[in-house]
């Protein structure tokens, strides 16, 4: 019973990375999410075979079936991403809504787990078009901060029992998102808005929320240390075409910090035992 639950999570997980991939194909194209799927080279529409998550790239061979033009492997990684993601979802955060037995256990793991659905898609689009297109979507860092806030609103009404009154830590939560935007906003201002992206701000804002200000902390140092070793391997593999002065895309340090620490519960500097 496990292994059809799981599979049913990464199928579904998966599906939700190939629809992150075609918002990211075709985001500012209007009516972007409407319409089949189709061959971005000789632009016929896929057949319902073609479409399945993982299993269709696999069995195709990353190719197009009529005109073998290469399917970028993005789309392969996105889905498993996705099916990893959705199973790690439910064994850490939602299992025990559903199993609890209550019902109103159940519809609250429903509304969570729509929220992580969302959350994945946010995640996904803002990782995937920044690292192509060194831009952060400005609506999906907008849903970002919405999808913060609420998770925000729910512990600020649930007070009593998530943090035993009105403690440092609830304050602290109350205003994360501004401060763990803080810094990233300070240096954008000092450095005439060249040194980091107004999106990296908005990233950073929703995720202060969505993660609480211990675990936005966390973040905080996990992306920059994360995206300083990554520049230091460009710089010494591919100094022909990274440089010092090249612009890479940090949004993506910052999800796939967040998902780190989200994930393992990390409290890097150890707030934890300060504040409790």
């Amino acid at each position: 019973m496990n292994l059809i639950l799981y599979v049913l999570l990464f199928f579904t997980g998966a599906a939700f990375g190939s629809f992150v991939g075609v918002i990211v194909d075709r985001l500012y194209i209007k009516s972007y999410i409407k319409g089949g799927s189709m061959c971005q080279s000789c632009a016929r529409r896929l057949k319902w075979f073609e479409t399945i998550p993982v299993i269709s790239y696999i069995f195709l061979g990353g190719k197009c079936r009529k005109c073998k033009t290469k399917i970028g492997a993005e789309h392969f990684w996105i889905e498993m991403a996705g099916g990893i993601f959705a199973i790690a979802s439910y064994e850490i955060f939602l299992k025990n809504y559903f199993l609890a037995g209550s019902e109103k256990s159940l519809l609250l793991g429903v509304v969570l787990a729509i929220l992580f659905a969302l959350l994945f898609i946010v995640f996904g689009v803002i990782f995937n078009y920044d690292l192509k297109n060194k831009l952060v979507p400005t609506n999906y860092a907008l849903l970002l901060i919405i999808i913060g806030l609420a998770f925000e609103a729910y512990k600020a009404i649930n007070y009593q029992t998530i943090y035993g009154g009105l403690t440092t830590l609830f304050w602290l939560d109350l205003f994360s998102g501004f401060l763990i935007a803080l810094p990233f906003f300070l240096i954008y201002t000092f450095s005439n808005k060249k040194a980091v992206g107004f999106g990296d701000i908005l990233v950073y804002f929703g995720i202060g929320y969505l993660a609480g200000f211990i675990f936005g902390i966390s973040v905080f140092l996990l992306s920059i240390w994360i995206g300083a070793l990554v520049s230091l391997i460009l710089l010494y593999l591919r100094p022909k075409k990274y440089n010092k002065k090249t612009a890479i895309p940090f949004a993506p340090f910052i999800i796939l910090a967040t998902i780190i620490v989200m994930f393992l519960q990390l409290d890097i500097i150890g707030l934890s035992s300060l504040l409790f």
